[in-house]
C-alpha cells in the first residue's frame, strides 16, 4: 500500500507540475509563487524517487537477510557477501555470518563425533542396540545382527518383540525402559548349538532446555523421570564358559587320574606294612602292583609337564628335513611286536621317493607312535592296521587306519581334548593317560599342520595328520 501511495503521490505532483508550467503567469507575484510551487513539486518528486530507491534497497537487504536465516535453519551455512554499507543492517549481516560460521563449526564437530561414535559402535564385537520408548529398535550394529542370525535383514525400525525371542532379555529391556539402572545378567541362546552372553541394559534419558529450579534457562534438564529409550549390550562369553568348563573338567580329571594309582599304592603299601611283607608270594605281587601304578603316575606326570610346556609355548622345536619312509619304518618296528601279540596285521603303503617333511624328528616320531599305539589298543585280535603316506598341496599326509571299535560321531569333536576318552575303562587298563592325542594335536599344530579323524562305530578309525614339506 505504501508503495502504491508513493506512485499516486508522484503522479499527482507530476500533473500539478505540468499544470503550473502550462499556465502563463498574470503578474510578477504570481510568477514568483508559481516558481516556488514548481520548485517544491520538483523537490517532493525527487524526494519520492529517492525514498523509493532507498526503500527498494532496504527491502532487498531485508529479504536477503530473511532468506539467509531460512538457509541457516535448513543447514546451509554459506556466508553472506560482505556489505559495503556501514549501518545497522550491515552489522546484523556480519553478526549472522559469525553465527553461521560458529554453527557450521559446531555442526561439523558434532557430525564428526557422531560418525566416529557410529564407526566405533559398528566395529565392536559386542552386539549393541538402542530402543525408543515404544520398544522399537532405532540403532543396532552388525554384531547384534550376527548374534541374532539376522545378517542382511533390516532391524532398525522394527519392534523388539519381533526381533528377540528370549523372554529374559525382553524383560531386562522393559525394566530399563521403566528406569531401572545397573541391569546385567547371563543368558543362553540356542538348543543344538548353545551360546552364552553377558547382557547389560541401561535406560537412556533425553535432555531438553527446560530450566531447573536452581539453574538458568540454558541449563539442560531431564525431560521426565521416564526414560526416552534403552540401550542393551550383548557380550559373547561362549568361549569363556567353554574354557571354564574345560578347566573344571581338567581339574576333576587330573584329581581322578592321580587318585586311582595313589589309592592303590597306599592300600598295598599299608597291606605290606600290616604283615603281608612276610608272605613272599603276595608281597612280590603287591610290590609289582605298586611299581605298575608308580610307573603310570610317572608317565602321567611327564605327559602333564610336556603338555604344559607345549601350551605355554616353551616347547623347543628343531626343524630339519625328516624322511617319511624312515619315520614310518622306525615307528612300525616298535609297533610290530605289540601288534603281533594281538595277532594284528600291520601293513605299510608308502610310495618310494616321497620328499622330506620339515619338522622335529623326535616329536613327529612321538605323534605317529601315539596313533599306532592307539590303533593297536582299540583293535581286536585278528584285526588290521595300515600306515599310508602321500603328498598333496605342499604337505605330507600320514594316515593310520585300523579295523577297531570306531569312534561315535559325537565324540570325534572332542577326541583331541585332554583326558577325553571314548572308552575310559579300557584306556586305563591299557595304561593310557588320556593326554596322547592332545599332545599330538599340539605338536602337529606347532609344525604348522593339522590332525583329524574319520571314524565309524564298528568299522574302525582313520587318523591323519599333515606336515609341511621341507622344500
Amino acid at each position: 500500500m505504501w508503495k502504491l501511495g508513493r506512485i499516486y503521490l508522484g503522479l499527482l505532483l507530476g500533473v500539478l507540475l505540468v499544470a503550473l508550467l502550462s499556465s502563463p503567469p498574470d503578474s510578477a507575484a504570481e510568477h514568483l509563487q508559481r516558481r516556488i510551487a514548481i520548485a517544491l513539486c520538483v523537490a517532493l518528486l525527487l524526494a519520492i524517487i529517492a525514498t523509493a530507491a532507498f526503500s527498494r534497497t532496504l527491502s532487498d537487504r531485508i529479504i536477503t537477510l530473511k532468506n539467509f536465516a531460512s538457509r541457516l535453519a535448513s543447514g546451509d551455512f554459506r556466508p553472506l557477501p560482505a556489505e559495503r554499507a556501514n549501518d545497522e543492517l550491515a552489522s546484523l549481516s556480519e553478526a549472522l555470518n559469525r553465527a553461521a560460521a560458529q554453527l557450521d563449526s559446531t555442526f561439523q564437530s558434532l557430525s564428526g563425533d557422531r560418525h566416529r561414535s557410529s564407526a566405533i559402535l559398528r566395529s565392536m564385537v559386542e552386539g549393541v542396540a538402542v530402543m525408543d520408548a515404544n520398544e522399537q529398535i532405532i540403532f543396532s550394529n552388525g554384531a547384534f545382527s550376527d548374534i541374532l542370525n539376522l545378517s542382511g535383514e533390516a532391524i532398525e525400525g522394527r519392534p523388539v518383540i519381533e526381533i528377540l525371542r528370549n523372554s529374559e532379555l525382553l524383560t531386562m529391556i522393559r525394566r530399563a525402559l521403566n528406569g531401572e539402572e545397573g541391569l546385567s545378567t547371563d543368558i543362553v541362546t540356542g538348543i543344538v548349538q548353545q551360546r552364552s552372553f553377558a547382557v547389560t541394559a541401561a535406560p537412556v534419558r533425553a535432555l531438553d532446555g527446560v530450566p531447573t529450579e536452581r539453574g538458568s534457562s540454558s541449563t539442560p534438564a531431564l525431560a521426565s523421570d521416564k526414560p526416552s529409550g534403552a540401550i542393551v549390550v550383548l557380550h559373547d562369553i561362549t568361549e569363556l564358559r567353554r574354557l571354564e568348563r574345560v578347566r573344571q573338567d581338567f581339574v576333576a580329571n587330573v584329581s581322578h587320574e592321580f587318585k586311582t594309582p595313589l589309592t592303590a599304592i597306599q592300600g598295598f603299601a599299608e597291606t605290606l606294612l600290616a604283615g603281608a611283607v612276610d608272605d613272599p608270594q603276595n608281597s612280590r605281587r603287591f610290590l609289582e602292583i605298586i611299581r605298575e601304578h608308580s610307573t603310570r603316575l610317572a608317565r602321567l606326570t611327564d605327559d602333564l609337564l610336556k603338555l604344559a610346556r607345549i601350551e605355554a609355548g616353551k616347547l623347543e622345536l628343531q626343524f630339519f628335513p625328516v624322511g617319511i619312509t624312515e619315520l614310518v619304518e622306525n615307528c612300525s618296528e616298535t609297533t610290530l611286536l605289540k601288534a603281533s601279540r594281538k595277532q594284528i596285521a600291520l601293513e605299510i603303503e608308502v610310495p618310494p621317493g616321497l620328499p622330506a617333511m620339515l619338522g622335529d624328528s623326535a616329536l613327529l616320531h612321538e605323534v605317529l607312535q601315539n596313533l599306532l599305539d592307539n590303533a593297536v589298543q582299540y583293535t581286536s585280535p585278528g584285526g588290521h592296521i595300515c600306515i599310508t603316506a602321500s603328498v598333496r598341496d605342499h604337505e605330507a599326509v600320514l594316515c593310520v587306519s585300523d579295523t577297531g571299535i570306531g569312534i561315535p560321531l559325537a565324540d570325534q569333536q572332542r577326541i583331541f581334548e585332554r583326558f577325553y576318552r571314548v572308552d575310559a575303562a579300557r584306556s586305563r587298563e591299557a595304561g593310557g593317560t588320556g593326554l596322547g592325542l592332545s599332545i599330538a594335536r599340539h605338536i602337529v599344530e606347532a609344525h604348522g599342520g593339522r590332525i583329524w579323524v574319520d571314524s565309524e562305530v564298528g568299522a574302525g578309525s582313520r587318523f591323519s595328520f599333515s606336515i609341511p614339506l621341507a622344500a
